[in-house]
């Protein structure tokens, strides 16, 4: 038995076909272009987020040849990024507000002026940033009234990456997320496990648009072939990729912990069935949820911009050609000479 494992992250989209004793059989991974229509601000294109998708997992199945074919999907994904797509058409209005975009810093400042950080943290777990979902979707509903009124209206549904490839992947018969991805949108109630009436009221988010919440392992449904480069395979587990960071590095008793390094820098560690609050500026997320519906729960430290920062040398700077480049470039010279480079690029985190 194999799985299909698809890694939705910020710049690309990975496919890893993984053997029952966790070998990596087969590979394939395309990336998509981010948009940066003003300054502070990062957009993707759901399109072409699918588009990099059926790619990775066409070059994945072509390296897999002859090979043990997958039984089931399990999806990883780019969180608090949010994404809008009619329920139909499954095309998106706009494009994705990608979780490094700094717009929100205002409606970020007026809710806290208007004392209502304290509650907030209280009830997600998570501070009053554009790092998360519900701000953004504010700005939406402030600024885009025509998009705004087809997502109130019910025509066009919102979600996190996990829940926009789902629906593609069904062609539109599911629209859900896990618990992980859930509770980094400051729409869900850490404690209670389910969003709450309170926060979206607070977002001016419609509850009916947002994905019901599943379990992080367990059928969810079913890709369709037709849409799916063939594929008919039971979608089988969700987690936001940190969150699965974790459950991969196999930090599944309390008190265990990992830091992974990607497009930015996280360090998450499991504090078992209870939520912790920081006094220290750490967030409090869902791990995972188990199909009981018991919540496992960790801490989290991040830093936005890590590999992001080697990707700006390239594409932004145009001082290396390859992200390879960046090793022999450092080697090159004996030091830095005192001079020290934060990459603080969408804030310290």
């Amino acid at each position: 038995m194999s799985v299909l494992a698809l890694d939705a992250g910020t710049t690309g989209v990975t496919a890893l076909v993984v053997s029952r004793e966790a070998q990596v059989l087969a590979r394939g991974y395309s990336e998509f272009p981010q948009h940066f229509p003003q300054d502070g601000w990062v957009e993707h294109d759901p399109g072409e987020i699918w588009a990099a998708a059926l790619s990775a997992v066409s070059q994945a199945l072509e390296a897999l040849g002859d090979g043990e074919a997958p039984t089931a999907v399990g999806i990883t994904n780019q969180r608090e990024t949010v994404v809008l797509w009619d329920r139909e058409t499954l095309g998106s209005p706009r494009r994705a507000i990608v979780w490094q975009d700094r717009r929100t810093a205002g409606i970020c400042e007026q809710l806290r002026s208007d004392g209502n950080e304290a509650w907030v943290s209280a009830a997600t777990g998570l501070r009053l940033d554009p790092y998360f979902s519900a701000t953004k979707l504010t700005w939406i509903a402030l600024n885009e009234p025509h998009v705004w009124g087809q997502v109130t209206s019910g025509r066009v549904a919102i979600g996190t990456v996990d829940s926009y490839l789902i629906a593609r992947m069904t062609r539109g018969l599911h629209h859900v997320t896990d618990a992980s991805n859930a509770s980094r949108t400051l729409l869900y109630d850490i404690r209670s496990g389910a969003w709450s009436d309170e926060l979206c009221d607070l977002f001016r988010v419609p509850r009916e648009a947002l994905p019901e919440v599943v379990p992080s392992y367990g059928v969810v449904g079913r890709t369709d072939p037709d849409v799916f480069v063939g594929l008919d395979l039971p979608i089988a587990g969700i987690a936001g990729d940190q969150q699965s960071a974790l459950f991969g590095q196999v930090c599944v008793a309390p008190g265990t912990s990992k830091c992974t390094y990607g497009t930015g820098s996280f360090v998450l560690v499991n504090t078992g069935t209870t939520p912790v609050l920081s006094t220290s500026g750490l967030l409090t997320t869902v791990a995972w949820q188990h199909p009981d519906g018991t919540l496992t729960y960790a801490l989290e430290g991040a830093v936005f911009v890590t590999g992001a920062a080697i990707q700006w040398l390239r594409d932004g700077l145009g001082i290396i050609e390859r992200a390879s480049d960046i090793e022999d470039l450092a080697r090159s010279v004996p030091g830095s000479g005192g001079v020290v480079f934060v990459p603080a690029l969408t804030g310290l985190g």
